[in-house]
C-alpha cells in the first residue's frame, strides 16, 4: 500500500523485464539506425561535394579543352579535308558513277524492259480483256435496258397515246378557229369594207378626183399656158436684149 505522502510503488518484476528488453534491443536498434542515417547523410554529403567541387570542373575542363578541340577537328578538318573531300571526290563519287553506269543504269532498264514486257503490259492486256472491257460492256448493256424501260419506251408511249393526241386535237381545233375567224372577220370585216368601198368610198374618191382634175388642175395647166410660160419667155427675151448671149 501507498504511503499518506505520496511516494511511488516499487517497480514490478514484469516492468524489470520490460526495461531490461528495450535496454538490450531497442536502444541498440535505435542507435545502429541513426548510424545508418548519419553514415546515408556522409555519404550524399560526401558525393555532392564531390560533384559539385571535383567531378564537375574536371568534366568542364575536359569538355572544353578535350570534346570540344576533338569534335570540332573531326568535324572541321578530319570530315571536310579527308572524308568529303578525299573519300567522296577521290573513291566514292567515281565508284558511284562506275555503279551507275554500268550496272544501275543497266539494270534499271532490263527491269522496265522485263517488268513492262513480261508484266504490266500482259497483266493490263488481260485486264483490259478479262475485267474492263466486260464490265464496260455490261456496263453499257445495263445503261441501255434502262434507258430503252424508263426512258425511251415510256416516251413513246406517251408521245403516242397522250401528247400525239392531244396535238392532233389541238391542231385540229386551231384549224377550225381560224377558220371561223375567217369567215367571222370576212362577215363582219371584209364585206363591209368591200360594200363600203364599192358603193360609198369608191365614188367618193371617182368624185373628188374629177373635182381636183375640174378646180386645181385644169386651171394651173391654162394659167401656166396662157400667162406663166409667155411671161417666161418675155423675160428671157429681155434678159437676151440686154445682157446679149
Amino acid at each position: 500500500m501507498s504511503t499518506q505522502g505520496g511516494s511511488s510503488d516499487p517497480a514490478s518484476l514484469g516492468q524489470w523485464i520490460a526495461r531490461a528488453i528495450a535496454v538490450v534491443i531497442l536502444i541498440p536498434l535505435r542507435l545502429a539506425w541513426e548510424g545508418v542515417k548519419l553514415i546515408g547523410r556522409v555519404t550524399v554529403a560526401a558525393l555532392v561535394y564531390f560533384l559539385e567541387h571535383l567531378l564537375e570542373p574536371v568534366c568542364r575542363l575536359v569538355w572544353h579543352w578535350v570534346i570540344r578541340p576533338a569534335w570540332y577537328f573531326v568535324k572541321n578538318i578530319l570530315w571536310d579535308l579527308v572524308i568529303n573531300h578525299m573519300l567522296w571526290g577521290m573513291v566514292l563519287t567515281p565508284v558511284l558513277a562506275l555503279l551507275l553506269d554500268y550496272i544501275l543504269r543497266p539494270l534499271r532498264r532490263a527491269v522496265e524492259e522485263w517488268l513492262w514486257r513480261r508484266v504490266l503490259r500482259p497483266a493490263a492486256g488481260w485486264l483490259w480483256r478479262r475485267v474492263l472491257r466486260p464490265a464496260i460492256e455490261f456496263l453499257a448493256g445495263v445503261c441501255l435496258f434502262l434507258l430503252d424501260r424508263l426512258v425511251y419506251r415510256p416516251s413513246r408511249a406517251l408521245w403516242r397515246w397522250v401528247l400525239h393526241p392531244l396535238w392532233r386535237a389541238l391542231r385540229a381545233t386551231l384549224l377550225f378557229g381560224w377558220r371561223i375567224a375567217t369567215i367571222v372577220v370576212g362577215v363582219l370585216v371584209v364585206i363591209p369594207c368591200a360594200f363600203v368601198y364599192r358603193t360609198v368610198l369608191r365614188p367618193v374618191f371617182a368624185a373628188l378626183t374629177a373635182a381636183w382634175h375640174v378646180l386645181v388642175t385644169r386651171p394651173v395647166r391654162w394659167t401656166y399656158r396662157t400667162v406663166i410660160a409667155p411671161m417666161n419667155r418675155w423675160a428671157s427675151d429681155i434678159v437676151s436684149t440686154v445682157f446679149g448671149r
